[in-house]
């Protein structure tokens, strides 16, 4: 019988919760797997209304206390989290009662950590944890692991799973002209103004597709791109879809542990810019030269590298060819990895 282990992280945290589900599906023929948000876990099952989990859930984090972990309980230390804030205190709190260790995955780079300035408070709350005893594992991924690894020696590596099957045979969206998307959700470090900025500096008379809310930006996009096109939620297949049908992705983001849109544009052949940050594509020098931005927060460079790309069909379809065999490979190697380690963490 195959050990079971419990992921979790809230529907509000779409960077672990994708990291979640990848380790997901590559764990499934090694652990019985479980991915439940953990609102679904620490909430009555009895509300079932999504506004009113919502909204508790809020109460639950603001309070810093949730009421039960008794749906955790029995994985026993077969946990791992794949956020930390202070509500997970209480949830530590009451699993150590029951001698139940749970495990912590971290996402943030140093960098993402000082631009989010809470951030390094729950770093540090959750080095002190592990080196008391209270969490079993601390889990960073591969660029963290390599720098905040070198100081603190309580962690283990746990590289970012990719689960290539939802990209294989896909039917991609046919669009008229130059599609380009900039999807991400924003926060400090997207560089969004950068990128659109850069696209429009670009002037290849293309279309720039964004699937977040402009008015956030006080009226700066309006002034310098107003004909973006703006998407709404989309189900994944067509998401994907839409995606695979674009020329063209910007993702040049500062202050990045892996990037998952970078991965998932890989896999669909569509050439990414981004930088030297993501060894995606940094650790491979054909596409390092085409696809990597030099200077992130200087929109001129942004469009240059478009302009680069968008002229050149041939330099397309070669990028297209070396991202899908470049992310197979990083596939390969990394899923072999995380299903070592956790084999050996939670045998």
């Amino acid at each position: 019988m195959k050990k079971k282990l419990l992921l979790s992280s809230p529907t509000g945290a779409p960077g672990p919760m994708t990291a979640l589900r990848n380790h997901q599906s590559i764990l499934a023929s090694h652990f019985d797997v479980d991915l439940i948000p953990l609102e679904d876990l620490v909430l009555p099952t009895y509300l079932q209304a999504k506004a009113y989990r919502t909204l508790l859930y809020k109460v639950c984090k603001r309070a810093r206390f949730v009421l039960s972990v008794d749906e955790i309980a029995p994985y026993g230390d077969n946990v791992i989290f794949g956020t930390f804030h202070p509500v997970h205190e209480s949830i530590v709190k009451k699993l150590n009662r029951l001698n139940i260790r749970p495990s912590f995955m971290w996402c943030s780079t140093f960098g993402q950590m000082e631009l989010t300035p809470l951030e390094m408070q729950l770093f540090m709350r959750l080095v002190e944890l592990v080196k008391r005893g209270n969490i079993k594992h601390l889990f960073l991924h591969r660029r963290l692991f390599n720098s905040i690894g070198h100081f603190v020696k309580e962690v283990h590596l746990l590289p970012h799973s990719i689960d290539l099957v939802p990209y294989k045979d896909l039917q991609k969206l046919e669009m008229d002209g130059f599609n380009v998307d900039l999807f991400c959700r924003p926060r400090p470090g997207k560089n969004i103004l950068s990128q659109i900025a850069g696209f429009k500096m670009a002037d290849v008379g293309g279309r720039l597709h964004i699937n977040f809310d402009i008015k956030q930006f006080r009226g700066i996009v309006e002034e310098i791109a107003s004909d973006v096109i703006q998407h709404k939620w989309i189900p994944e297949g067509e998401y994907l879809r839409l995606i695979a049908g674009m020329r063209l992705s910007l993702q040049v983001t500062i202050g990045e542990s892996f990037n998952y849109a970078v991965c998932e544009r890989m896999g669909l052949g569509v050439p990414v810019l981004t930088t030297k940050d993501i060894y995606l594509i940094a650790e491979d020098h054909f596409l390092a030269k085409h696809l990597c931005v030099e200077a992130p927060d200087t929109p001129s460079a942004i469009a240059g590298a478009i302009r680069n790309i968008s002229c050149d069909q041939r330099l397309r379809t070669d990028i297209a060819e070396a991202c899908r065999l470049r992310i197979a490979a990083v596939a390969k190697e990394n899923n072999r990895l995380v299903v070592d380690r956790l084999k050996q963490c939670f045998a």
